[in-house]
């Protein structure tokens, strides 16, 4: 079967269309160049559009022209299109029909072919078969063709062996974090991972560690301070106690023989907080010394 073309023959096809394409062209081009000299002003506006028209009625002219050889050109292409499209859908049609019968066959050898990786896996899991399922040691590319089960059988293999001691190596670190570590090795598979999540936890402990110690040493800061000054108010308070009572011994000791003091009288102003100035009432009131508003 072979699509013969009887006509026109290859020599019959148009290689050129001839037309008085040099004879237009400098023509036009003269003729165009006096365009480009004109100045127009308002005055002149309806020369302007005059001249604009006859142009654009010039250039519809070739273009209606272009576009009727153009339609006379293609009109036996695309005649001959349609007709080469309509064998060309008889024979998609069993391609189709062979396509899908190829696909299922590939499917079938591809879900087989699965199957027996599965079975190998189940052989060879063993007790990490909980943390390490089939979906998260099966790679899709095992179902190629060019993939053989000898390779595949040893990718899994060696995946399984390198599991087993990766996670040896983890609980020989004794580590508190050891569920964390292993949480993250089995969603990445990967020890690197699993080591720096190790390194953040630790870090982060230390980190928590210092904080609280730093706490502690300021509280007890804190209450050594508290103490220290409650221990000077204390002994402040001692002290007046004892010069009030020793005074008071003085007096009743002997009252006649003391002699009455002589009191003066002052006048002044303070300015001060009220705090400041509630402390020299009190320090009055303490030394009894007599006090009043000034009028």
């Amino acid at each position: 079967m072979e699509l013969k073309i009887m006509s026109p023959q290859e020599g019959g096809f148009v290689k050129e269309i001839k037309w008085n394409n040099e004879e237009l062209k400098a023509e036009i081009a003269e003729k165009m160049q006096e365009y480009k000299s004109l100045v127009f002003t308002e005055e002149t506006m309806k020369d302007a559009k005059a001249d604009r028209a006859k142009l654009n009625k010039l250039k519809t002219a070739f273009e209606d022209e272009r576009k009727r050889i153009k339609k006379l050109c293609m009109e036996p292409y695309e005649t001959f299109e349609k007709q080469v499209k309509e064998v060309i859908a008889l024979i998609e049609e069993p391609i189709r029909l062979i396509d899908q019968q190829i696909k299922e066959v590939e499917e079938r050898k591809k879900l087989e072919k699965k199957g027996q990786i599965l079975e190998y896996y189940e052989e060879h899991i063993g007790v990490l078969k909980g943390v390490l399922p089939f979906e998260k040691l099966f790679k899709q590319e095992y179902l190629n063709a060019s993939k053989s089960m000898k390779s595949i059988t040893e990718e899994i293999v060696g995946t399984i062996q390198r599991v087993n001691n990766d996670l040896d190596t983890i609980e020989g670190f004794g580590s508190k974090y050891e569920l964390q570590i292993k949480d993250v090795y089995l969603r990445t598979l990967d020890l690197s991972s699993a080591m720096q999540e190790k390194a953040r936890l630790e870090e982060v402990e230390r980190r928590l560690a210092e904080k609280k110690e730093e706490e502690r040493k300021a509280q007890e800061i804190a209450a050594k301070t508290a103490a220290s000054k409650q221990s000077e108010e204390r002994t402040e308070s001692e002290k007046i106690e004892e010069t009030r009572a020793v005074e008071q011994k003085v007096e009743e000791k002997d009252p006649q023989t003391s002699p009455e003091p002589q009191l003066f009288q002052m006048d002044f102003r303070i300015w001060g907080t009220r705090k400041q100035i509630m402390g020299l009432r009190q320090y009055l009131i303490d030394h009894n010394i007599k006090f009043g508003k000034v009028e």
